[in-house]
Protein backbone atom coordinates (compact mmCIF):
# COMPACT_ATOMS: atom_id res chain seq x y z
CA UNK A 1 0.00 0.00 0.00
CA UNK A 2 2.81 2.41 0.86
CA UNK A 3 4.52 1.83 -2.49
CA UNK A 4 1.26 2.45 -4.37
CA UNK A 5 0.79 5.70 -2.43
CA UNK A 6 4.24 6.91 -3.44
CA UNK A 7 3.50 6.12 -7.06
CA UNK A 8 0.28 8.11 -6.83
CA UNK A 9 2.17 11.12 -5.42
CA UNK A 10 4.74 10.97 -8.19
CA UNK A 11 1.93 11.20 -10.72
CA UNK A 12 1.15 14.80 -9.72
CA UNK A 13 3.06 17.76 -11.20
CA UNK A 14 5.36 19.50 -8.75
CA UNK A 15 6.21 23.20 -8.71
CA UNK A 16 9.60 24.43 -7.58
CA UNK A 17 9.41 25.84 -4.06
CA UNK A 18 11.17 29.07 -3.06
CA UNK A 19 11.20 31.54 -0.17
CA UNK A 20 11.42 35.32 -0.53
CA UNK A 21 12.29 37.16 2.69
CA UNK A 22 11.29 40.83 2.65
CA UNK A 23 13.57 42.76 5.01
CA UNK A 24 11.94 45.92 6.36
CA UNK A 25 13.38 48.64 8.57
CA UNK A 26 12.90 52.35 9.24
CA UNK A 27 15.52 54.95 8.42
CA UNK A 28 15.04 58.73 8.57
CA UNK A 29 11.32 58.18 9.15
CA UNK A 30 10.90 56.07 5.99
CA UNK A 31 10.53 52.38 5.30
CA UNK A 32 13.61 50.72 3.83
CA UNK A 33 14.36 47.29 2.46
CA UNK A 34 17.55 45.45 1.53
CA UNK A 35 17.83 43.95 -1.96
CA UNK A 36 20.58 42.05 -3.74
CA UNK A 37 21.64 42.30 -7.38
CA UNK A 38 20.92 39.15 -9.37
CA UNK A 39 24.00 37.58 -10.93
CA UNK A 40 22.35 35.18 -13.40
CA UNK A 41 19.44 35.14 -15.87
CA UNK A 42 16.56 35.74 -15.81
CA UNK A 43 16.59 39.42 -14.84
CA UNK A 44 20.38 39.39 -14.55
CA UNK A 45 21.56 42.59 -12.89
CA UNK A 46 18.13 43.45 -11.48
CA UNK A 47 17.53 44.04 -7.78
CA UNK A 48 15.62 41.31 -5.96
CA UNK A 49 14.53 40.04 -2.57
CA UNK A 50 17.20 37.74 -1.07
CA UNK A 51 15.24 34.59 -1.87
CA UNK A 52 16.41 31.05 -2.54
CA UNK A 53 14.97 27.76 -3.72
CA UNK A 54 14.20 25.34 -0.90
CA UNK A 55 16.54 22.35 -0.82
CA UNK A 56 15.40 18.79 -0.28
CA UNK A 57 14.90 18.04 3.45
CA UNK A 58 15.24 21.75 4.28
CA UNK A 59 12.53 23.62 6.19
CA UNK A 60 11.20 26.92 4.90
CA UNK A 61 12.73 28.73 7.87
CA UNK A 62 16.12 27.15 7.21
CA UNK A 63 15.92 28.31 3.60
CA UNK A 64 15.03 31.85 4.74
CA UNK A 65 18.06 31.89 7.04
CA UNK A 66 20.27 30.69 4.18
CA UNK A 67 18.97 33.42 1.85
CA UNK A 68 19.51 36.11 4.46
CA UNK A 69 23.04 34.89 5.15
CA UNK A 70 24.27 34.33 1.60
CA UNK A 71 22.49 37.21 -0.15
CA UNK A 72 21.93 39.87 2.49
CA UNK A 73 24.88 39.36 4.83
CA UNK A 74 22.61 38.71 7.82
CA UNK A 75 24.08 35.66 9.52
CA UNK A 76 22.73 36.07 13.06
CA UNK A 77 19.34 34.81 14.16
CA UNK A 78 16.43 37.16 13.42
CA UNK A 79 12.70 36.89 13.85
CA UNK A 80 10.76 36.07 10.71
CA UNK A 81 7.03 36.07 9.97
CA UNK A 82 5.46 33.96 7.24
CA UNK A 83 3.13 36.28 5.31
CA UNK A 84 1.75 34.70 2.14
CA UNK A 85 2.23 32.12 -0.58
CA UNK A 86 2.76 33.61 -4.04
CA UNK A 87 1.59 31.11 -6.63
CA UNK A 88 0.90 32.75 -9.99
CA UNK A 89 1.97 30.00 -12.47
CA UNK A 90 3.49 32.56 -14.87
CA UNK A 91 5.47 34.58 -12.35
CA UNK A 92 8.86 33.08 -13.26
CA UNK A 93 9.96 32.52 -16.89
CA UNK A 94 11.97 29.45 -15.82
CA UNK A 95 8.85 27.50 -14.92
CA UNK A 96 6.25 26.98 -12.22
CA UNK A 97 7.68 28.50 -9.02
CA UNK A 98 5.67 28.83 -5.83
CA UNK A 99 7.25 31.25 -3.36
CA UNK A 100 6.51 31.73 0.35
CA UNK A 101 7.09 35.35 1.39
CA UNK A 102 8.41 36.23 4.85
CA UNK A 103 8.59 39.52 6.71
CA UNK A 104 11.98 40.11 8.37
CA UNK A 105 11.72 43.24 10.56
CA UNK A 106 15.03 44.82 11.60
CA UNK A 107 15.87 48.10 13.27
CA UNK A 108 17.70 50.57 11.05
CA UNK A 109 21.13 50.32 12.64
CA UNK A 110 21.34 46.64 11.68
CA UNK A 111 20.77 47.57 8.03
CA UNK A 112 23.46 50.22 7.98
CA UNK A 113 26.03 47.43 7.95
CA UNK A 114 24.97 46.56 4.40
CA UNK A 115 27.56 47.21 1.68
CA UNK A 116 27.71 50.62 0.10
CA UNK A 117 25.76 51.42 -3.10
CA UNK A 118 27.30 49.74 -6.12
CA UNK A 119 27.89 46.47 -4.28
CA UNK A 120 25.86 43.25 -4.42
CA UNK A 121 23.36 44.52 -1.82
CA UNK A 122 21.81 47.93 -1.39
CA UNK A 123 19.18 49.65 0.74
CA UNK A 124 16.08 51.11 -0.93
CA UNK A 125 13.21 53.22 0.33
CA UNK A 126 9.82 51.51 0.07
CA UNK A 127 6.76 53.59 -0.76
CA UNK A 128 3.16 52.37 -0.73
CA UNK A 129 0.20 54.78 -0.77
CA UNK A 130 -1.76 54.96 2.47
CA UNK A 131 -4.87 53.61 0.72
CA UNK A 132 -3.17 51.42 -1.88
CA UNK A 133 -5.49 49.41 -4.10
CA UNK A 134 -5.22 45.64 -3.92
CA UNK A 135 -2.44 44.40 -6.19
CA UNK A 136 -0.77 47.81 -6.50
CA UNK A 137 3.02 47.29 -6.38
CA UNK A 138 5.31 49.13 -3.98
CA UNK A 139 7.72 51.75 -5.31
CA UNK A 140 11.41 51.25 -4.63
CA UNK A 141 13.62 54.32 -4.55
CA UNK A 142 17.34 54.91 -4.19
CA UNK A 143 18.51 57.64 -1.80
CA UNK A 144 18.86 59.83 -4.90
CA UNK A 145 15.11 59.48 -5.51
CA UNK A 146 15.51 57.35 -8.65
CA UNK A 147 12.93 54.58 -8.95
CA UNK A 148 14.07 50.98 -9.45
CA UNK A 149 12.05 48.16 -11.01
CA UNK A 150 12.89 44.96 -9.12
CA UNK A 151 13.10 41.47 -10.58
CA UNK A 152 10.05 39.29 -11.16
CA UNK A 153 7.03 40.39 -9.08
CA UNK A 154 8.99 41.38 -6.01
CA UNK A 155 7.45 44.87 -5.90
CA UNK A 156 4.04 43.21 -5.52
CA UNK A 157 5.33 40.87 -2.82
CA UNK A 158 6.74 43.85 -0.92
CA UNK A 159 3.39 45.64 -1.22
CA UNK A 160 1.59 42.66 0.33
CA UNK A 161 4.14 42.41 3.13
CA UNK A 162 3.83 46.13 3.95
CA UNK A 163 0.03 45.88 3.87
CA UNK A 164 0.10 42.95 6.29
CA UNK A 165 2.46 44.85 8.58
CA UNK A 166 0.04 47.77 8.56
CA UNK A 167 -2.80 45.44 9.51
CA UNK A 168 -0.85 44.06 12.47
CA UNK A 169 0.88 47.13 13.86
CA UNK A 170 -2.00 48.25 16.10
CA UNK A 171 -2.85 44.69 17.17
CA UNK A 172 0.52 43.35 18.23
CA UNK A 173 4.01 44.31 19.38
CA UNK A 174 5.54 43.84 15.92
CA UNK A 175 6.53 47.53 15.72
CA UNK A 176 9.06 46.90 18.50
CA UNK A 177 10.97 44.53 16.21
CA UNK A 178 11.84 47.58 14.10
CA UNK A 179 13.57 49.22 17.08
CA UNK A 180 16.60 48.54 19.29
CA UNK A 181 16.01 47.11 22.77
CA UNK A 182 15.68 50.60 24.28
CA UNK A 183 14.05 53.49 22.44
CA UNK A 184 12.21 56.76 22.91
CA UNK A 185 8.51 57.27 22.30
CA UNK A 186 9.51 59.62 19.48
CA UNK A 187 11.37 56.77 17.77
CA UNK A 188 8.42 54.44 18.31
CA UNK A 189 6.06 56.97 16.72
CA UNK A 190 8.42 57.35 13.75
CA UNK A 191 8.18 53.58 13.18
CA UNK A 192 4.38 53.66 13.26
CA UNK A 193 4.25 56.62 10.89
CA UNK A 194 6.73 55.06 8.45
CA UNK A 195 4.74 51.83 8.32
CA UNK A 196 1.29 53.47 8.12
CA UNK A 197 2.38 56.15 5.66
CA UNK A 198 0.79 59.02 7.63
CA UNK A 199 1.43 61.38 10.53
CA UNK A 200 -0.01 60.65 13.97
CA UNK A 201 -1.04 62.97 16.77
CA UNK A 202 1.71 62.88 19.40
CA UNK A 203 -0.46 62.94 22.53
CA UNK A 204 -3.07 60.42 21.36
CA UNK A 205 -0.35 58.10 20.07
CA UNK A 206 1.48 58.09 23.39
CA UNK A 207 -1.72 57.39 25.32
CA UNK A 208 -2.53 54.53 23.01
CA UNK A 209 0.84 52.74 23.19
CA UNK A 210 1.40 53.30 26.91
CA UNK A 211 -2.17 52.82 28.20
CA UNK A 212 -4.63 51.35 25.70
CA UNK A 213 -2.18 48.89 24.14
CA UNK A 214 0.05 48.71 27.22
CA UNK A 215 2.88 48.14 24.77
CA UNK A 216 5.91 49.62 26.53
CA UNK A 217 7.44 50.37 29.91
CA UNK A 218 9.75 53.27 30.95
CA UNK A 219 13.30 52.24 31.83
CA UNK A 220 13.98 55.16 34.16
CA UNK A 221 16.97 56.22 32.05
CA UNK A 222 17.49 58.94 29.45
CA UNK A 223 19.01 58.82 25.98
CA UNK A 224 22.62 59.97 25.74
CA UNK A 225 24.78 61.83 23.24
CA UNK A 226 22.00 63.94 21.72
CA UNK A 227 22.04 67.64 20.88
CA UNK A 228 18.69 68.33 22.49
CA UNK A 229 16.98 67.68 25.79
CA UNK A 230 17.34 63.90 26.32
CA UNK A 231 14.12 61.90 26.25
CA UNK A 232 13.22 58.99 28.47
CA UNK A 233 14.00 55.53 27.15
CA UNK A 234 11.39 52.79 26.97
CA UNK A 235 11.46 49.04 26.43
CA UNK A 236 8.95 46.35 25.49
CA UNK A 237 6.40 45.42 28.11
CA UNK A 238 7.44 42.16 29.81
CA UNK A 239 5.52 39.17 28.48
CA UNK A 240 2.53 38.28 30.62
CA UNK A 241 2.52 34.84 32.20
Amino acid sequence: MERAGLQELDAFPRPSLAVDPAILGVEDGRLITLLWRRENPPNEGAWALPGVFVNEKESLEEAVARGLSTKAGIGDRVRTHQILTWNNPGRDPRGWVVSVAYLVPLHGSRLTRAPEPGGPTERFFVELPRRAAAGKPARLLRSSGDAVQPAFDHDQILAHVVSRLRDQIWRSDIALELLPRKFTLRELQEVFEAVLGRRLNKDSFRRRVTQTMDLVRPTGTLEEGVGHRPAELYRARPARR
